[in-house]
């Protein structure tokens, strides 16, 4: 069986997150964990009142869970920072996913360091963000790639999961045609440039379609276009325009610059995404299932 951990501190966006994950175990039939972290940068005494009353509550969700929503669950109460107690749970129990809540959306500028992006920069799990209201099931996927093995990765992961199964699928690809700019700056008459992008699109469907057969996905539905301007704007354009219900995009291992730019556009897609975001990390040579 499959299983899902769930962060929650019992506010309103944290039920986003057990609401969700109640929904993904029935749909993949997995149990939960929930898990409450108590901050240890108190007195001990103001921390074993906390966790007496997460032990509780928790106890009263589980209880719930097991009658009401027919979701087998446990759960772990434990102290440390939020993002680290999450993540040592988790090293502990290897989940198939994990599940957190929206960040606070009033204070967007201050989300690089928050406990969300923090567990997601760190996770060697996929990590569901719920950002919106849990409704049902997925219906609609927006699996956004680069054709790498990050995103060869995230189909995998995802469809391993088994959210990938009965739902309408759209991929995208931004590729990459780096002439456009120049031709512009040229002044190039506008055919020349349209035949220029349907060659390099043309080229991309190719590599595209390869891909996604690569992946199982061939009945997946292709929306390419340029890269230009931001990526992740266009890839939250698009889950608008096509009213998809999740978006799944995989993060590459790299370091320095080149690791803060890359994660920076699963990052600004989170920032603003309306939709839930699935973020799947790379995977650790060690590994051999989820």
């Amino acid at each position: 069986m499959k299983h899902i951990l769930v962060a929650t501190d019992f506010s309103a966006r944290s039920d986003r997150a057990s609401r969700r994950a109640v929904l993904t175990a029935r749909t993949i039939e997995a149990e939960l964990t929930l898990v409450h972290v108590v901050d240890d940068d108190q007195p001990n005494y103001l921390m074993e009142r906390q966790r007496s009353a997460a032990t509780e509550l928790l106890g009263q969700m589980t209880t719930t869970l097991a009658e009401v929503d027919k979701v087998a669950s446990r759960m772990i109460v434990t102290t440390g920072d939020a993002f680290d107690g999450i993540l040592r749970t988790a090293a502990e129990i290897n989940p198939d996913l994990i599940i957190v809540g929206p960040h606070r959306r009033q204070f967007l500028d201050t989300f690089v360091g928050t406990t969300a992006e923090r567990t997601i920069q760190r996770s060697r799990h996929p990590i569901l963000m719920a950002n919106a209201v849990p409704s049902g099931s997925y219906n609609r996927i927006l699996l956004a790639t680069d054709l790498t093995d990050a995103s060869r990765s995230a189909v995998t992961s995802a469809d391993r999961l088994g959210i990938l199964t009965g739902v309408d699928i759209v991929a995208l690809h931004l590729f990459d045609a780096p002439a456009i700019g120049m031709m512009k700056r040229a002044m190039e008459v506008p055919d020349a440039i349209n035949h220029y992008v349907s060659v390099e699109e043309k080229r991309a469907r190719s590599e595209f379609m390869s891909f996604l057969a690569g992946c199982g996905l061939q009945g997946a539905r292709l929306k390419l276009s340029p890269m230009q301007g931001s990526v992740a704007a266009a890839i939250r354009a698009c889950a608008d325009e096509q009213e998809v219900d999740l978006i799944v995009l995989g993060t590459s291992q790299r370091t320095g610059i080149e690791r803060f730019l890359l994660g920076s556009i699963a990052q600004a897609v989170l920032l603003d995404a309306a939709q839930d975001v699935l973020v799947v990390p790379p995977r650790q040579p060690d590994e051999t299932s989820l």
